[in-house]
């Protein structure tokens, strides 16, 4: 399968990416756009099925656009996430390490504590890109969201159909455990307070709706979290993916300076403390900044500082640490970040990513053209029954 998780097969010449189409099935598929060398087209009618294939329970699946992989049973899509992931850096040539290890998520369904619904304007008030156009489908229910938010979506839409045409989508996130939402309409971010109190009425009872913040907990610490903080949206496998972080400094990072770029408000910082690191944390975005330095001198003080700035224009104050943690954003690494680590960087990088084009472009300035090994290579699924993963790789200096 290709990548957004599409079957590949050949008519007239054409490399065809099929929705909806596994590996070995014979299918009949309606062609929605050609293109010189290759057409997309939709599964129309399956004649045999792989032994792989599920039914999506899911009744938008094939009209929403927010998932792409519920037609294939769980282990099968662990499976072909670690072929997208092997074939991308393949393609770049990169060497691999012998295993791609593969994590798979602690949650199939009911994982993410964050999203993003637009206003439908019909049908639920609330819903989705669809997967073929910009138009919006309403959905009464989403499977891979918290309960807290599918459970509000009714309440929040009537709301946001009352705040007129300045909102257009609105942000949930849960917190406190399952006991909070926090609202936030874009692009007239002023209709939050208004929101919440309409919907509040109306939610279930025992969740709380706020549009000013929220708090999530990991490891026994609590975390404030506004509607601009980045948060991983899978929280039940959020340790998954940190605790890989500290196993592959496992063997440095006792008393070590490791820098850890894009760091958002310090979660991963302070787990990185409590395995014995000196952490200096660089982040952009201000209020992410100041809650990573709140957060360090409420349970790591002295042992975190924090850098409020690009990390293009910062990371040259990493020149002395042992170890860089890189987590940026989906478009990955600046040229100029990639330049400073490739003349300047230090003996140990961990790069975690969620977007594996990206991830390949990077290490192969940092691999194949720079001076850097991968050592180690984790698949981490943060997004089950979607084409979408988290991928941590360690890099050594050679």
């Amino acid at each position: 399968m290709a990548h957004r998780g599409l079957g590949v097969g050949r008519s007239s010449g054409l490399v065809v990416f099929l929705f909806g189409a596994l590996p070995g099935e014979e299918v009949s598929a309606r062609v929605t756009k050609v293109r010189r060398r290759s057409a997309f087209a939709d599964t129309v009618e399956v004649h045999r099925a792989s032994e792989h294939r599920v039914v999506a329970p899911c009744p938008y699946f094939g009209s929403c656009g927010g998932c792409q992989l519920q037609n294939l049973s769980y282990p099968f899509q662990l499976e072909t996430k670690r072929a997208v992931l092997e074939r991308a850096l393949v393609r770049e040539k990169i060497g691999l390490p012998a295993t791609v290890e593969t994590v798979g998520s602690a949650e199939p369904w009911r994982y993410r504590w964050r999203g993003e619904f637009h206003r439908s304007p019909q049908g639920p008030p609330l819903g989705f890109k669809s997967r073929s156009s910009y138009d919006v489908v309403g959905v009464s229910d989403c499977l891979i969201h918290h309960p807290t938010i599918t459970g509000a979506l009714a309440a929040v839409g009537e709301a946001v159909r009352g705040a007129g045409p300045g909102v257009q989508t609105v942000q949930l996130t849960v917190g406190e455990g399952g006991g909070e939402l926090l609202v936030d309409a874009r692009p007239d971010r002023s209709a939050s307070a208004a929101i919440a109190t309409a919907a509040s009425s109306q939610i279930p009872v025992g969740v709380t709706v706020t549009d000013e913040a929220t708090g999530l907990r990991y490891r026994e610490r609590d975390f404030r979290v506004f509607p601009d903080s980045f948060i991983q949206v899978n929280q039940p496998t959020l340790d998954a993916l940190y605790e890989t972080v500290g196993e592959f400094l496992q063997s440095e990072i006792s008393g070590a300076h490791v820098v850890d770029a894009y760091g958002g408000t310090g979660i991963l910082s302070l787990r990185l403390a409590d395995l014995g690191a000196r952490v200096t944390v660089i982040e952009s975005n201000p209020i992410a900044a100041r809650l990573c330095q709140l957060h360090a001198e409420m349970y790591a003080p002295g042992r975190i500082s924090t850098i409020c700035g690009p990390v293009e224009s910062e990371l040259r104050r990493a020149d002395a640490a042992g170890a860089v943690v890189l987590d940026p954003p989906r478009a990955g690494l600046l040229p100029e970040v990639r330049g400073w680590l490739v003349l300047a960087g230090p003996p140990t990088i961990v790069y975690l990513s969620c977007e594996v084009s990206a991830l390949a472009r990077d290490l192969s300035t940092l691999c194949r053209r720079g001076p850097y090994r991968l050592d180690r290579l984790r698949l981490i699924d943060m997004f089950p029954q979607t084409y979408h993963f988290e991928t941590v790789a360690l890099l050594r200096r050679t």
